[in-house]
């Protein structure tokens, strides 16, 4: 796992626009994986976010880089809560609901839908997908069933924030000075 792949993959999360952010990485060993997270974490640490390995199969990671505040403030959603129950997490806390969410990812015959609320989407548009809807009037970074202006503005200005932090990645910003500490997040 490298620089470049956390900042391609996880640009808006860094730059305190997002929630969190989820990418897939090759890894030879465990062990090298948990010390490269070790190793980012105590950057991200630092900037309010965190840095986990949800599994681990077949050479590859899927990582989840999250804002921790961010997250405990999504996840208070009625919404969200009803939804997540409705699905078994039982307990609130967000470690506890990442352990769950880990433990569906492992064990599931399908990814589980719901991790759209551990990655700051609306909490209607993930009802909706889950739901089966094919109503969608956007579709990004997930599908949004409303107010489909509002939605391709937030896709477009994570897809500029990416463009913009891989550039200054390439010219030499490190992934410290790229985290930001906190940010208002921008909420649909």
């Amino acid at each position: 796992m490298s620089e470049s792949e956390i900042v391609r993959y996880c640009a808006p999360t860094l730059a305190g626009l997002k929630t969190a952010s989820l990418f897939n990485t090759a890894c030879d060993s465990y062990e090298k994986l948990i010390r490269e997270i070790r190793q980012a974490n105590r950057i991200l640490r630092k900037r309010g976010m965190k840095l986990i390995p949800l599994s681990f199969a077949k050479k590859r990671a899927l990582i989840y880089v999250y804002r921790e505040s961010s997250l405990a403030a999504d996840l208070k959603n009625e919404m969200s809560r009803k939804i997540l129950q409705q699905l078994g997490y039982v307990n609130k806390d967000i470690a506890s609901c990442i352990s769950t969410l880990s433990s569906r990812i492992r064990n599931a015959q399908e990814f589980p839908h719901e991790i759209g609320l551990f990655l700051g989407y609306p909490p209607y548009d993930v009802d909706c997908f889950m739901k089966g809807r094919n109503d969608y009037v956007a579709c990004g970074m997930w599908k949004a069933y409303s107010d489909a202006q509002k939605a391709n503005e937030t896709f477009a200005m994570f897809d500029q924030c990416t463009k913009n932090y891989t550039k200054r990645l390439e010219q030499g910003e490190s992934l410290e000075k790229l985290a930001v500490k906190s940010a208002v997040m921008k909420r649909r």
